[in-house]
């Protein structure tokens, strides 16, 4: 599956205006436990393994990310089942489920992220709070497949949002906090 979606790094205050802008139609908190090879493959080829956990359920998902320095997110994803969070998935499995020959993956951290979402004219608006280690930050997104809605795009754009720059995605961000708790 291709997800198509643009982001924003947002502060605290432009969140809780946002929060309190729109209707949520969902609410729920996710955990995603990030995962690394030995060399770093995966990373120089811009994969990236993780198993979310949504309530009891947990799916192992590679994305691919497809274009850089872009405020326009474009990846491939697949998810497989998955019973367990392990610290290792073994290199059968991973190379199974990233086409990538880079033997066992090890998992790294968790980060935690309450999302709240809504559907609007075939747009998808997520207002994610993630926490990692000692950090907690902000991020607007809006997915779709065809078209972008314009009406959910001006709204979030009087709020103060601005899709104008790259945005750094989690796993990034995540990788970069965990460099620093070495």
């Amino acid at each position: 599956m291709t997800e198509t979606e643009i982001k924003s790094m947002i502060d605290k205050d432009l969140y809780e205006s946002i929060l309190n802008a729109f209707t949520w139609e969902k609410v729920r908190e996710q955990k995603n436990y990030y995962y690394t090879d030995k060399a770093g493959i995966l990373r120089e080829k811009r994969i990236m393994v993780r198993i979310r956990v949504v309530g009891e359920v947990a799916k192992i998902q590679v994305k691919l990310h497809k274009n850089e320095n872009s405020p326009l997110q474009i990846c491939e994803e697949n998810e497989f089942e998955t019973e367990e969070v392990p610290d290792i998935i073994n290199a059968e499995l991973a190379k199974e489920i990233t086409g990538e020959d880079v033997g066992e993956l090890y998992k790294m951290g968790c980060a935690v992220t309450k999302r709240n979402s809504l559907v609007h004219n075939g747009s998808e608006l997520c207002l994610d709070k993630t926490t990692y280690f000692d950090k907690t930050d902000y991020e607007v997104e809006v997915e779709y497949e065809e078209k972008i809605s314009a009406d959910l795009l001006m709204k979030l754009t009087s709020l103060g949002v601005r899709f104008n720059e790259k945005c750094v995605g989690k796993f990034s961000r995540f990788l970069a906090e965990y460099k620093n708790q070495e």
